[in-house]
């Protein structure tokens, strides 16, 4: 199981960066607030994230590599047309991946999933 939630996980990382990087021109919106937008999208991944890789000895380490994604995420759009990098979307991001793992750890910790979760 932890197998398909890294797989996941991965996909969920490689979708952030596609849609981070790309041209304002070629984005499609929800309509919904960008910030939530980002939060929803960081709040998944880490959820995935977290159920695959998350140990309680790890999840400091984890919580700041979804920032750093975010960080660096927000930094690249300098590079991508029309797009600017802003701190309240690297900060949108950053609690949505805080709120996604603690969503992962939470689902670890509920008797009925206990084992399902580990290797």
């Amino acid at each position: 199981m932890k197998k398909a939630f890294r797989l996941a996980a991965w996909l969920c990382v490689a979708i952030i960066v596609a849609l981070s990087l790309l041209p304002s021109d070629s984005m499609a919106r929800t309509g919904a607030d960008s910030r939530l937008e980002h939060a929803m999208a960081y709040a998944g991944t880490a959820f995935f994230v977290g159920l695959g890789y998350l140990e309680e000895e790890h999840w400091a380490m984890l919580a700041g590599l979804m920032a750093a994604l975010a960080g660096a995420m927000e930094v690249l759009q300098y590079f991508s047309p029309g797009r600017h990098p802003g701190f309240a979307d690297f900060a949108a991001s950053s609690l949505g991946g805080l709120v996604g793992l603690a969503v992962a750890w939470r689902a670890t910790k509920i008797n009925g999933f206990k084992g399902s979760f580990r290797a």
